[in-house]
C-alpha cells in the first residue's frame, strides 16, 4: 500500500509529507467548466490574484500548470498559466468571462477563455 511506503520516501528525500485518510462523499454537480490560457510578464502574485478571480466566482480549481520563461535580452521573463476550473451552480458564464478580461486587462497580460455549460449542452443534444 501507498500508505506504509510514503513515510520512507519521504525521509529518504528529507520531505515533509501529511497524510489524512478520507471517505467518500456525493460530488455536487458541476455543470460549468472553464479553460483560461493567460501570458504575462512575470511579477509576484500573478497565480494568486487568477485563482482569487476563480474563488471569487466560486469555482473550483481542477488544475492549475504555470511555468516560467527566463528574460532574454530586452524581453522580460514571462509567466504562462493554465488553469481549468469547474463551477457548482449554474452561473451566468458571462460574469467570469468579464471579469478574466478585465483582470487580462489590468495586468497587461493576453489570455483567452473558454466556457462550456453542460447542461446546456446536454440539452441540446436531447439529454437531460
Amino acid at each position: 500500500m501507498i500508505e506504509s511506503t510514503l513515510p520512507l520516501k519521504g525521509a529518504e528525500l528529507d520531505l515533509l509529507i501529511v497524510m489524512k485518510r478520507t471517505s467518500d462523499r456525493p460530488r455536487p454537480a458541476m455543470p460549468a467548466t472553464v479553460w483560461v490560457q493567460v501570458e504575462v510578464a512575470d511579477s509576484p502574485h500573478l497565480i494568486e490574484r487568477f485563482t482569487a478571480l476563480f474563488n471569487s466566482h466560486e469555482m473550483n480549481i481542477a488544475e492549475l500548470v504555470s511555468r516560467t520563461q527566463p528574460a532574454e535580452g530586452d524581453k522580460a521573463a514571462q509567466l504562462f498559466i493554465q488553469i481549468t476550473a469547474h463551477s457548482p451552480a449554474s452561473q451566468n458564464s458571462a460574469n467570469i468571462e468579464q471579469a478574466f478580461k478585465a483582470l487580462c486587462t489590468e495586468l497587461n497580460a493576453q489570455g483567452s477563455i473558454n466556457v462550456v455549460n453542460y447542461s446546456q449542452h446536454d440539452e441540446q443534444d436531447g439529454v437531460k
